[in-house]
C-alpha cells in the first residue's frame, strides 16, 4: 500500500528523535529517566522529561540478534542466565557500551513500576546503584480477585501523589497541574487511537498482523503523552482504514485467525511471519499490543491513573486472564490461540497451562498451541520445536475448523 510508507516514515522519525534528543537534551531543562515500560510517564513528560525504557531497548537489542554477546556479557559479572533477557541484555549494554543504537543516554533519575513483574524492581535497583541515581518504585499490588480493591487503589493513589513532590526535588522544577492535565488528555486520545487501531483486525480480512502491531506500537511504549505519538496514530489509522475498505489481506486466502499470548519472539519474528503466512494463519490479535491501551478519567486523574496503571494484565488474577482471552476469541472470531511460554517473563507465563485448560473447560473452546521460548536470548528457544509444534497445531485446526463455529471465508 502506497500510503504506508508515509506512517513508516514518521515512525523511523520519531525512534530516531526518541534516541536521539536524550542525548542532546540540555539536562537542566530537559533530565532524562530510564522508566520500566509500563510506568506513569504523564507526569514526566509534564515535567518536560524524557523518558527512555530499558525494556524497548532490549528488544531491539533481540531484534538485532545481539541478546546473547550482551547477555553473557552480564552473566559474566555474576546475573544469572535465570533473569529476565530484557535486564541481561540491557546490563551488558552498559557493561559493553554496545548497542544497535549507541546506547541509551545516561540516567539522571530512575522510575520503576512493578505491575509488569518483580525483576523490574532489583534490576532498577542495580541501575540506581551503578548510575547513584535516585529511584522512585510505584508499588501496585497484584489483583487476585474480578474488581481491584478500593484499598490497593488508594495505596496506588497516595503513591501518585507522592511522585509529585518528589519528581520536584529530583528536577529542580515546580509541577504544572494544567501541563499535566494536557499530556494526560493526549495520553488518553492515544491510547484511544491505539485501541481502533488494533480494532481493525477484526475486520475479515485482518488488514495487518500481529507481527504488524508488534513495530506499530513503539510509539504508545515510548513517546505516550506526546502530540507527535498522537500524530503518528491518526496517521496509522487512516492508512489503515483505506486498507479495510480496499479489502486487502495481510496475510493472502487468510484461513486461520490466531491470537498471540505473551511477549513476541523478537530474533525470530520473520520465519515466524513466514511460516505462518504459509498454512494461510493470521495472529489477529496479542494480548502483549493491548497492555498499552490506558485510558484515563479527565475528572479523576490521579484516581483512573491508580486504577489503570494497577488493571495491567498481567497484574490481574487467572480469572481476569481467561475472561480477557475469552471475550478476545469471540471479539475477533479467532480460531486458535498460541501461548509462549516465555522463560523470561514468568508473571505472564505463570499458570499458563493452568488457563490453558480453563480455555478448553469453557464456553469458547479453541485448539491452543504453548512452545517454549525467549524474547530475546536464542540460547532458550528451538526452532525445530516452534515448526514441529506448529504442524501439529495446523493440523488440529483443520480437523477443529468445521465443529467449531469458526469457519471463515478466505
Amino acid at each position: 500500500m502506497s500510503e504506508m510508507s508515509r506512517s513508516t516514515n514518521y515512525l523511523l522519525g520519531l525512534t530516531m528523535l526518541y534516541y536521539t534528543a536524550p542525548r542532546q537534551a540540555d539536562r537542566k531543562k530537559n533530565p532524562v529517566a530510564w522508566c520500566s515500560s509500563i510506568a506513569p510517564v504523564e507526569f514526566l513528560r509534564a515535567m518536560d522529561v524524557l523518558p527512555l525504557f530499558p525494556e524497548n531497548h532490549g528488544a531491539l537489542i533481540g531484534a538485532r540478534k545481539m541478546g546473547v554477546e550482551l547477555a553473557e556479557a552480564a552473566e559474566a559479572v555474576g546475573y544469572s542466565n535465570d533473569i529476565c533477557s530484557y535486564a541481561r541484555a540491557d546490563i551488558g549494554h552498559i557493561l559493553t557500551g554496545k548497542s544497535p543504537v549507541d546506547g541509551l543516554a545516561r540516567p539522571d533519575f530512575l522510575v520503576c513500576c512493578n505491575n509488569i513483574c518483580g525483576t523490574v524492581v532489583k534490576w532498577y535497583e542495580n541501575l540506581a546503584r551503578h548510575f547513584q541515581v535516585p529511584l522512585f518504585l510505584l508499588d501496585t499490588p497484584f489483583n487476585h480477585g474480578h474488581e481491584i480493591p478500593e484499598y490497593s487503589l488508594q495505596y496506588v493513589e497516595g503513591q501518585l501523589r507522592e511522585f509529585i513532590p518528589w519528581l520536584e526535588r529530583v528536577t529542580d522544577k515546580k509541577f504544572d497541574l494544567d501541563r499535566f492535565k494536557e499530556v494526560a488528555m493526549v495520553s488518553n486520545q492515544t491510547a484511544k487511537l491505539w485501541r481502533e487501531v488494533l480494532g481493525l483486525a477484526q475486520h475479515k480480512p485482518a488488514p495487518f498482523t500481529a507481527f504488524d502491531t508488534f513495530n506499530y506500537m513503539a510509539p504508545v511504549v515510548t513517546m505516550r503523552g506526546t502530540p507527535e505519538a498522537l500524530e503518528y496514530y491518526r496517521l496509522l489509522l487512516e492508512e489503515l482504514l483505506q486498507t479495510v475498505k480496499e479489502g486487502a489481506a495481510a496475510v493472502p486466502g487468510e484461513k486461520y485467525r490466531l491470537l498471540w499470548n505473551g511477549i513476541p519472539v523478537w530474533f525470530a519474528m520473520r520465519p515466524m511471519l513466514q511460516l505462518l503466512a504459509k498454512h494461510q494463519a493470521n495472529l489477529v490479535c496479542s494480548t502483549y499490543t493491548n497492555a498499552w491501551v490506558l485510558e484515563f478519567d479527565p475528572d479523576n486523574l490521579l484516581r483512573s491513573m491508580a486504577e489503570a496503571y494497577t488493571a495491567v494484565l498481567i497484574n490481574q488474577s487467572m480469572g481476569l486472564k481467561f475472561t480477557n482471552l475469552e471475550n478476545l476469541i469471540q471479539e475477533f472470531d479467532l480460531h486458535g490461540i498460541i501461548h509462549h511460554s516465555n522463560r523470561s517473563c514468568k508473571p505472564y507465563c505463570f499458570g499458563l497451562y493452568d488457563l490453558s485448560r480453563m480455555l478448553q473447560a469453557g464456553s469458547h473452546a479453541v485448539p491452543e498451541m504453548i512452545f517454549d521460548g525467549d524474547q530475546t536470548d536464542p540460547r532458550h528457544f528451538s526452532w525445530a520445536q516452534f515448526e514441529n509444534r506448529f504442524q501439529s497445531f495446523i493440523e488440529t485446526l483443520a480437523l477443529a475448523e468445521p465443529a467449531n463455529g469458526h469457519r471463515r471465508q478466505s
